[in-house]
């Protein structure tokens, strides 16, 4: 089966791909049948109730649907992609590294985030030259950059605060 997450708002529905003719939405199984008209215009049916279905594809996983006269934005994710989201959301909310330090001697060669930007988990902050080798930084959170104490050129010595985050 192919299980995916559909998520509407604050809204999750799961649906499984038992075969070409039945899924599973939250537990409950419906024959259904899928019609392309063309790219945007579907004719959905599910145990003998026909949907018309206007699609578009509005980013990666993201799709607007008119239903009815109804329009819904939605998320598509594989249950996979679900799960790993949940993780790193959890592991942002954990994680209260609000300083970022040297990992180790070394010459401040690019500085990519500055007091005020906004930064999110994984963004590089710096370019770090130690031993003749370029490092980037990354970011351990999301948030804001509260203070800056370096500047592009200067060095640093190990645990030295770079950068402090609200």
């Amino acid at each position: 089966m192919n299980e995916f997450i559909i998520t509407n708002g604050s809204k999750k529905i799961t649906v499984d791909f038992i075969n070409a003719n039945q899924i599973k939405v939250n537990g409950k199984i419906y024959e259904v049948r899928l019609k392309k008209i063309n790219d945007y215009f579907y004719l959905l049916t599910l145990d003998n109730i026909t949907y018309e279905i206007a699609c578009d594809r509005l980013e990666s996983g993201k799709f607007g649907l008119l239903i009815k006269g109804n329009y819904y934005e939605i998320d598509v994710k594989t249950k996979l992609e679900e799960m790993a989201n949940d993780i790193l959301k959890k592991k942002d909310l954990t994680n209260k590294h609000n300083i970022i330090k040297a990992p180790m001697p070394g010459l401040i060669l690019k500085v990519n985030k500055h007091k005020g930007d906004e930064v999110k988990i994984g963004e590089p902050l710096f370019l770090l030259e130690a031993m003749k080798m370029e490092n980037e930084i990354r970011s351990p959170v999301s948030g804001v950059v509260k203070e800056l104490k370096v500047k592009e050129g200067q060095s640093v010595s190990k645990d030295e605060i770079i950068m402090t985050f609200e």
